[in-house]
């Protein structure tokens, strides 16, 4: 499975606002949960917070991967989300974070999240994506960006 596999254009907000942690985790549960196998918001949004409790999923140079184990989810479903201006996310590198991809996963799913997880990061990892993802100006320039082979992490 591919990140663009689990990601829709639906599921892709560009500019968005957000003050808090709060709610980008609420607009990443309202956009998690539109899929005709996915879990009601509010028990995404409830999963969310429940591992950003464990630690912040915070990545350095203004990424996050919020992700959660949620009942009643069918398939793992991802949302990204662009902000207009970075927020304090807890990032190991204490930088505001302006990009962020979330996942919803079933409750019972094995390891193809952490597959998933470990994609994000070294796509994410790539200073090259990460300005191409701050770049594009739609959600399907973000789609092909998504799509095509990652190249692997570069300092910066």
């Amino acid at each position: 499975m591919e990140l663009a596999d689990i990601l829709d254009p639906e599921r892709i907000s560009l500019e968005f606002t957000a003050s808090s942690k709060k709610t980008l985790l609420e607009q990443a549960a309202e956009l998690l949960s539109t899929g005709a196998e996915s879990a009601h918001a509010r028990d995404v949004f409830d999963s969310l917070c429940q591992r950003e409790r464990l630690g912040s999923t915070g990545l350095g140079h203004g990424v996050a991967i919020p992700h959660g184990r949620v009942e009643g989810q069918g398939v793992v479903t991802g949302a990204l989300i662009r902000l207009h201006s970075g927020i304090q996310f807890d990032a190991p590198d204490n930088e505001p974070v302006d990009l962020f991809f979330a996942m919803a996963v079933p409750a019972r799913c094995t390891d193809i999240h952490l597959r998933l997880l470990a994609g994000i990061a070294e796509r994410f990892g790539s200073k090259d994506c990460r300005d191409r993802l701050r770049s594009a100006e739609t959600a399907d320039a973000i789609m092909k960006i998504i799509s095509e082979p990652a190249s692997g992490a570069e300092p910066g």
